[in-house]
């Protein structure tokens, strides 16, 4: 969940597909097989294991958009239906608020996928696929009264007259008649990528500062609950595949390096032995809390030549990595680790030792521990100081440290590979102002 708020901003997306934000919570679903429109379990999607660089068919509605989309649809649907990209389940807000990633190239991923574990930072190829929309394998959406179901408005029967950013009218759908979805995809050829930065929950529970909702209300998510594999793209994503009136698309995905564009396995999903590197990796949530100032990259004369992320922290503050979903079989990134290594630097604003907790020419002195994040486990000795340690090597201002997982004693508590969080915290009375780089975990 996002640990910080956005004031009154609901972050819904189109067609009750809901990432969830600062200002939404969610339960992440359990895996089942329930039809109960009261049930919050997963139905689970086609069984599927392809190899490396298939494509897997799925399903996908979008979030976010432009005021005109807002202005057209939310009279009739709610204030804020169609939330915003930042502040997601994920964490990538910098302090600034800014988004550190293209907004056509981002997208949100339903708790109910399997590949969901590890999913923050991941990315997909994705294209979309004419034809009709799929509930679940074999029985397409049925469209009745303006809704998909008893809660997802179809936005052709508020108002079809739409144009995207590229001033195109929606083409239709030719099976309105007989009340199911039909997409004219712009090109079934066209690919594009995106990177995962929050999660579809089944289940969501709406926060107090939410408009148009009721503080504490859970409701079903019926898209994020399966039955498909299911994305939530941004609402420019979307637009590039298919016209966002239909709201909802088929496609054909598959998981490839956010760099390269290579393709990668899709179960396990992939996970980065890199929390950072030169930039948030694939598998891991980045989350600074108490932040008085925070940069998800910026360059700071890291002795590789890499992206750093720096932060002024408050008091009791920290930065955390996680990798949710982390201990489920065949992901347990800390399984085997030798050691966390990284490059850190103090980063005070000035030479005045009273301007922060980390002078220069010392380790910043933050508590260091890693955890089940889920559980909330702790390893037998639960914390390090990180000025306790030497460093390996120094360059500049930076340190170069190695610090061994047996000094957590993880093994007897609670196992490490059910470890699935990496944080750093400030126990100082002053703010701890650092930057962190090429954060790894050695096996």
């Amino acid at each position: 969940m996002a640990m910080r708020s956005l004031g009154a901003t609901l972050i819904l997306a189109a067609l009750l597909c809901h990432t969830t934000s600062a200002d939404s919570s969610s339960e992440e679903t359990a895996a089942g097989d329930s039809n109960s429109p009261d049930n919050f379990t997963c139905i689970n999607p086609p069984a599927s294991s392809p190899k490396r660089g298939s494509w897997i068919h799925g399903r996908s509605t979008y979030y976010g958009g432009p005021d005109v989309l807002s202005k057209l649809y939310d009279p009739t649907r709610w204030e804020g239906s169609f939330g915003i990209l930042t502040h997601g389940s994920c964490g990538y807000t910098p302090s600034d608020g800014s988004l550190p990633f293209a907004r056509d190239a981002v997208a949100a991923a339903a708790d109910c996928n399997p590949d969901y574990p590890g999913v923050c930072g991941r990315c997909y190829q994705v294209k979309c696929v004419s034809g009709p929309v799929y509930e679940k394998d074999n029985e397409q959406v049925q469209i009745s009264n303006g809704q998909y179901g008893a809660n997802r408005p179809y936005l052709p029967a508020i108002n079809p007259g739409l144009k995207d950013s590229f001033g195109r009218s929606w083409p239709g759908n030719p099976l309105n008649k007989s009340g199911h979805q039909f997409v004219d995809c712009w090109n079934d050829q066209k690919v594009i990528t995106v990177r995962i930065i929050d999660q579809c929950p089944c289940k969501q529970v709406i926060a107090s500062n939410a408009p148009g909702k009721s503080a504490g209300t859970t409701q079903k998510q019926d898209w994020c609950c399966g039955g498909q594999n299911h994305f939530d793209l941004s609402y420019w994503a979307f637009e590039k595949l298919a016209h966002p009136v239909y709201g909802v698309m088929s496609i054909d995905y598959r998981p490839v390096d956010c760099d390269s564009q290579t393709p990668l396995t899709f179960l396990p999903g992939y996970v980065s032995s890199y929390m950072y590197l030169d930039g948030v990796q694939a598998g891991w949530d980045w989350f600074p809390y108490n932040a008085q100032s925070s940069t998800i990259k910026q360059y700071a004369g890291v002795p590789s030549g890499k992206g750093a992320t720096c932060m002024s922290i408050a008091p009791k503050g920290g930065l955390t990595f996680k990798n949710r979903r982390g201990s489920a079989p065949g992901y347990q990134p800390f399984k085997d680790a030798v050691s966390i290594d990284f490059w850190i630097k103090p980063n005070p604003a000035s030479t005045d030792p009273f301007d922060s907790s980390t002078p220069l020419g010392k380790v910043p002195g933050l508590k260091i521990f890693p955890s089940n994040d889920e559980d909330q486990k702790y390893c037998k000795i639960d914390s390090i100081n990180l000025s306790s340690l030497a460093p390996v090597k120094t360059s500049g201002d930076w340190f170069y440290m190695s610090v061994p997982m047996s000094s957590f004693n993880c093994d007897e508590y609670p196992g490490a590979e059910l470890l699935d969080r990496f944080d750093f915290q400030n126990v100082e009375e002053r703010n701890a102002k650092f930057c962190l780089a090429d954060v790894q975990i050695v096996t």
